[in-house]
């Protein structure tokens, strides 16, 4: 039987993934089964554009679309990547995030415009992968991301946001402006190699494993509280307590944007990359 299985994940399979909600605190508590995935990455030598993923979906899909991530290039901002829902007929797609299925095979659950690493030449690695998490029963914990560099081009970390008013998310790395929240909550989504030189015998000469250069976290800002809320409204000189949703509202009349549970004030850097963002793509 083939690794890797081939074809689309099905709108249910994928809206029966785990959402990040659900799986926050996964790399905790199954630290040290992430841990032994890790050190498999470094005893098989992959290269930096192979990490261990968290399974975890943002928003459900329609039948006939898969989740697809895509790099947009903003003048003012440098790159970012989106990710959001696309039909898949209309384009070329390459999978990007792998869990693994029923069928003890890697299945690709989303996916790029861009083309990926191959991973036909670590067969080897796939194998063992794939029967440890099977025998450990993680197949809705941990998967693997195949990055599209064949080496890893972005060496800041990055955080990605949800964008539920656009049914998106969008990856920042973080030397680009970031927006505020009064209460957020990040979660680590994927690891690189760990290094294993001190388990290793004595007068052994295999390669030093190369640690994962990139951290990359799901960011996500709670819903405005009320009284944060009216705060906010009270700046742009509204008056009276409204609820939650008529207060964000009058906000975004003022030219904020509504973002990941965030008001994101007009004239801020974040407003100017969102702005920016929605005109190009």
């Amino acid at each position: 039987m083939a690794l890797i299985q081939e074809g689309f994940v099905s709108a249910d399979t994928y809206n029966s993934l785990p959402t990040i909600q659900e799986v926050a605190d996964v790399p905790q508590e199954y630290a040290a089964d992430l841990e032994h995935l890790q050190e498999l990455l470094a005893r098989h030598n992959v290269p930096e554009s192979i990490s261990i993923r968290l399974i975890h979906r943002h928003y459900d899909i329609a039948d006939g679309d898969a989740m697809v991530f895509r790099d947009i290039a903003l003048p003012a901002h440098g790159t970012v990547e989106v990710m959001r829902a696309t039909p898949i007929a209309s384009a070329q797609l390459h999978g990007k995030n792998f869990f693994v299925s029923s069928t003890a095979q890697l299945q690709a659950y989303e996916y790029t415009t861009e083309t990926t690493v191959g991973l036909s030449e670590y067969e080897t690695f796939i194998a063992e992968f794939v029967e440890i998490v099977v025998q450990r029963k993680l197949q809705h914990k941990f998967g693997l991301k195949i990055n599209h560099r064949s080496e890893m081009e972005v060496k800041a970390d990055q955080k990605e946001f949800e964008f539920p008013e656009e049914q998106c998310t969008i990856t920042i790395p973080i030397t680009l402006p970031l927006p505020e929240a009064t209460h957020e909550i990040d979660v680590d989504t994927d690891w690189g190699a760990v290094d294993i030189q001190h388990k290793r015998k004595r007068g052994k000469t295999k390669p030093r494993p190369r640690p994962s250069s990139t951290r990359t976290t799901c960011s996500h800002g709670g819903p405005a509280a009320p009284e944060d809320c009216r705060g906010e409204c009270a700046k742009e000189g509204h008056g009276g307590p409204a609820a939650p949703e008529d207060c964000r509202g009058e906000c975004a009349k003022e030219g904020g944007i509504l973002f990941d549970g965030r008001i994101v004030q007009l004239g801020t850097p974040f407003h100017g990359l969102l702005n920016n963002l929605m005109e190009v793509w």
